[in-house]
């Protein structure tokens, strides 16, 4: 049975070897690595929960207030917010892989 393991190989395995000699492999992060990747994430999630909590107060607000217009605009800018510090995280990140 160990020659059979040995003889076939998954698609998973074909598709990592073909990505390894490509110079392309999934590499080993270092500790050092995850510790930053780890602190990448946290602080773009800290970022991201400041942004609800702004963004928030000033939503309930202009429901409140019936502004339609206020609202839309005020989501926008959130959203685009949100995009921007996961960009931001993304890039860091790849800087550190």
């Amino acid at each position: 049975m160990t020659d059979e393991k040995k003889g076939l190989k998954s698609a998973f395995d074909l598709a990592m070897e073909r990505l390894a000699s490509k110079g392309d492999g999934l590499t080993q992060l270092t500790a050092e690595q995850k510790e930053s990747l780890a602190g990448i994430a946290a602080k773009a999630k800290a970022a991201l929960a400041e942004l609800e909590i702004v963004y928030g107060k000033k939503l309930a607000e202009a429901e409140a207030a019936g502004d339609a217009d206020k609202t839309a605009k005020l989501k926008e800018t959130m959203r685009m917010e949100a995009a921007r510090i996961r960009d931001r995280e993304n890039a860091e990140r790849k800087t550190i892989r």
